[in-house]
């Protein structure tokens, strides 16, 4: 076992075994050796892009995946073979976060909701490296007594927020729709109790307008724009003047493929509030996807005249420069947006891929 810390937070644990490499934690509070703690498999042998694995005695259950091996700089240097790991909820389409190992090193970087850690630097010993354990994953969380959100208690012994959780997992209802769900049900029955038993017409309820715009926004946010277009069509109907309806329902229509309503809808969006550089960013990726680049081009130019540290809007510029064929112009802008922010990945890939063929 080789521990590790950060900070002044708890030490956590690398196990090397024949199986692959685990990360083991204690649950807060908790002591070796480690009871109700996590056991999470990082790496899975053979490390080859395409391989995927999940990590059953994480919580939530985590799904890995290779995406590639090759080259990558971090503060301590530049190691060639490098394994690039995706990491999400197995319950989530979209990676949480990504891992860099080398084989001869190990971690040389880590990636996730934008705050990136790296190695700084590292001697290699001449003692022996630590000897790989035969024992796979169910050997080692029995030995740790690590608790397995699926085997571990039974379902009559958790208490009622773990059952949530757990079936929230098992079911795949991501917890931010669940968790606005909630407050709309609530908001319905304070302004049932508040009306005293009278009737009252939800439709034209304010509070319970904004609620369901609340809703779609964590719809939106977990892909499930089919679903929320529906609800923010009536919205729309019943609420022609409030913007942010128009834009949210702007934004599924784009996800969708319905480009002319998009481009209807966040042009609305924008006439009655123009203050709205995400609303016109969206209509710039519209004229995008309808093949009309110089539209778009007048659209994040528009955004960057008052914001000039709009990273996504400085891409967006890029993507309409290059399909114009300006070149020149457009890796100007891929670099402003990347200089903004240094972790804009598709920024790096189409510059990196623009370069590329300007060379060729």
């Amino acid at each position: 076992m080789i521990e590790a810390s950060y900070d002044d937070q708890p030490p956590f644990f690398f196990i090397l075994s024949q199986e692959g490499l685990f990360r083991l934690t204690s649950a807060p509070g908790k002591d070796f050796p480690f009871s109700k703690g996590e056991l999470t498999l990082l790496a899975q042998r053979p490390l080859e892009p395409g391989r995927t694995w999940q990590s059953s005695w994480s919580d939530p259950r985590l799904f890995f995946e290779v995406l590639s091996r090759g080259p990558v700089t971090v503060a301590a240097g530049t190691f060639r073979d490098t394994i690039k790991i995706g990491y999400r909820p197995a319950t989530d389409p979209i990676y949480s976060g990504f891992i860099w190992i080398h084989p001869g090193v190990g971690i040389v970087a880590q990636e996730q909701s934008n705050d990136r850690s790296e190695l700084v630097s590292y001697t290699l010993s001449d003692l022996l490296p630590p000897a790989e354990v035969e024992a796979g994953s169910e050997k080692l969380a029995a030995l740790f007594q690590v608790f397995h959100p699926e085997k571990g208690e039974s379902q009559t012994s958790l208490p009622i927020s773990r059952k949530v959780f757990n079936w929230l997992d098992e079911s795949g209802v991501p917890f931010s729709f669940f968790l606005v769900l909630l407050i709309l049900f609530f908001t319905v029955i304070y302004l049932i109790i508040r009306s005293g038993g009278k009737e009252i017409d939800l439709a034209e309820d304010k509070a319970v307008t904004e609620g369901e715009l609340t809703l779609c926004v964590a719809m939106v946010q977990d892909g499930l724009f089919e679903e929320a277009s529906e609800i923010l069509q009536r919205l729309s109907t019943n609420h022609p003047q409030w913007p942010d309806i128009a834009a949210l329902l702007g934004k599924t229509y784009l996800h969708t493929g319905r480009l002319e309503d998009a481009r209807l809808e966040l042009k609305r969006a924008l006439t009655l509030n123009p203050d709205m550089p995400s609303v016109r960013l969206d209509l710039a990726r519209v004229y995008l996807d309808m093949e009309d680049p110089a539209r778009a081009l007048t659209e994040t130019d528009s955004i960057l005249a008052s914001n000039k540290r709009f990273a996504d809007a400085f891409f967006c510029r890029g993507e309409a420069l290059r399909a114009l064929g300006k070149e020149e112009l457009a890796i100007e802008a891929y670099q402003e947006s990347i200089s903004i922010n240094p972790h804009f990945r598709k920024a790096q890939e189409a510059l990196e891929k623009l370069l590329q063929e300007s060379r060729e």
